[in-house]
């Protein structure tokens, strides 16, 4: 039976949730105690709100749970109040006789003291009705009003005396738990993501992958054919001549160059000097383009020069495609700067398998929609959906040239349809390089947001490793394997593993145990488990449902 799941894994939690329901039911039942199933899994249900770990239990998570957490969400008559401590002992009890609390959770001991040392706590919370969300303040004044709450009209009577104030409900409270609510539910759209750990390649790798980057190799040569200054138009772009002469230098534009007018006919050099800007590598002067100074240095410096053009991608707004020149608002009116973060930060947390395209458009599509409270892109034409498309695939290739991002091709049609909401879906995926990684991991370190790194599972509870890792890329759980037994002496981890394996019936968990079960020597045993054992690891991309099988095809899996 599992006891730690993943985000979405919903079903699988409320399966769990019910095996565990009814083992503490029968406990009680032989003990001959008395126990309230519907608080038994209240508590379960915070627990897996807080960190969706059923067998992980500190003195923290009682009082959390105890003093705060019943007070505000659950309903209970004011006579049964004793019955949530009896609940939490309950639930410990059965815990711990199933073996069943983790390697990190407080003793069996100290959590039912805890309960105890929190019961006073409990009692005071539940009798300060500020401390109740809203859900469970409706409640609680049916109950006391002894409103049927599977009586439709009967609750709409009860609310609608309560509207006229015929029910002597205290507003002042009423207004606090609103506040309170507001101010949740404003914390939670700012809690930062839950990434797994990734390997980040050394600092040679990432000299090599900057001085392979095709994108680098044209911006260092622009900045130098620059010099001394270059003459530019009243609208600030090269002169044709110009235009015309660096791209037969830089081999770009060969399919432009005979019918340019001007040098907006020229995609290629127009990303150049549109790229080199914001990077900060050249600037105009009285209407001359100039190298800028202080990034001489930078030119000779491949890992700072490619983080800067990095970075300089997500200000390039919506020159990408031109734009500027057909004079269109991107679709959903979002900039692409505005969604370039939500682009890498998907790749990031897919931890290196490939995403469809399809898929940032809709995450796009849903922010949209949520911060305008209607379906904005049903507005929108299926030129300006092109358009945007045509800027989002330049974006892309940008990042390509760069060295950022590999992109391929999914031939799942049907996945990418339903995804997209239409008959032609885009069929690029998009997964991250090991720079590409690197720079997003730096990105989000900068910005205060916990990005883990191979290692800092290694004092955590294995069942919670394998956890985090059954999505990961295969080197990255095995490195983080690895780290893990090397943590604990081989017998400590032999134990724990073997635990693992004999309550746990989930393939990818098991697979990830025996290969852990493997470094720590005890061969005899890995062995006999793993005959037990099914399932990949890291193999399938979570939004793709798909694997690379060679460069550029993406074939739909099995």
């Amino acid at each position: 039976m599992r006891l730690v799941f993943a985000p979405g894994e919903h079903e699988e939690y409320s399966l769990v949730r019910d095996r565990l329901l009814t083992a503490v039911l029968a406990r009680s039942r032989r003990r001959g105690e008395q126990v309230d199933p519907a608080l038994v899994a209240a508590a379960l249900d915070y627990k897996h709100g807080v960190d969706r770990r059923l067998g992980h239990w500190t003195r923290a998570h009682v009082a959390d749970a105890l003093a705060v957490w019943f007070p505000r969400t659950v309903a209970v008559a004011d006579s049964d109040w004793a019955e949530i401590p009896a609940a939490l002992h309950a639930l410990i009890g059965t815990l711990a006789e199933r073996d069943h609390l983790d390697s990190r959770s407080a003793s069996p001991e100290e959590l039912h003291a805890q309960v105890d040392d929190s019961a006073p706590a409990l009692f005071d919370a539940l009798a300060d009705e500020r401390n109740y969300d809203l859900g469970k303040f409706w409640n609680m004044q049916m109950m006391r009003h002894g409103v049927d709450k599977s009586d439709v009209l009967a609750v709409q009577r009860f609310l609608d005396q309560a509207k006229r104030g015929e029910l002597g409900i205290d507003r002042g409270v009423l207004d606090a738990i609103v506040e309170e609510q507001a101010r949740r539910a404003e914390a939670d759209r700012e809690t930062a993501a839950d990434l797994g750990p990734v390997l980040l390649p050394s600092a040679a790798q990432l000299v090599i992958a900057a001085e392979r980057s095709i994108a680098l190799e044209r911006l260092r040569a622009f900045t130098y054919w620059v010099r001394g200054g270059r003459p530019l138009t009243r609208e600030g772009r090269l002169w044709l001549s110009d235009a015309l002469a660096l791209a037969d230098a830089l081999g770009v534009d060969r399919f432009y160059r005979d019918a340019a007018r001007t040098s907006d006919d020229l995609p290629e050099v127009s990303l150049l000097l549109d790229w080199a800007r914001q990077a900060r590598l050249v600037r105009t002067i009285k209407r001359r383009l100039v190298p800028v100074k202080s990034a001489g240095k930078l030119l000779h410096r491949p890992i700072e020069l490619w983080r800067r053009a990095f970075e300089a991608l997500g200000r390039l707004g919506d020159h990408f495609g031109g734009s500027d020149v057909y004079g269109s608002p991107s679709l959903f009116s979002m900039a692409l700067g505005t969604a370039f973060p939500m682009l890498w930060l998907g790749l990031y947390s897919a931890a290196g398998d490939p995403v469809p395209v399809e898929l940032f458009h809709r995450q796009v599509r849903e922010a949209v929609n949520e911060q305008f409270g209607c379906v904005v892109d049903d507005l929108a034409g299926d030129v300006e959906q092109r358009l945007w498309r045509r800027d989002v695939s330049a974006l892309l290739d940008a990042l390509e040239l760069l060295g950022a991002v590999e992109l391929e091709e999914s031939t799942d049609h049907a996945h990418l349809a339903e995804l997209a909401g239409r008959d032609d879906p885009d069929p690029t995926v998009v997964s991250l390089t090991p720079i590409g990684l690197w720079a997003c991991h730096q990105i989000l370190t900068e910005q205060g947001v916990h990005a883990p790194l191979v290692g800092e599972l290694a004092h955590e509870d294995i069942e919670y490793v394998c956890v985090k890792l059954a999505a990961t890329r295969t080197e990255v759980a095995h490195a983080e394997l690895a780290a893990w037994v090397t943590a604990r002496d081989p017998g400590t981890a032999a134990r724990e593993l073997s635990r693992l394996l004999r309550r746990t019936n989930e393939p990818a968990h098991r697979k990830l145990a025996v290969y852990a079960l493997a470094r720590t020597g005890d061969t005899g045993r890995s062995t006999r488990e793993s005959r037990n054992s099914h399932g990949r690891v890291g193999v399938f991309s979570r939004a793709s449902r798909g694997s690379a099988t060679s460069r550029g095809t993406i074939l739909p899996a099995p």
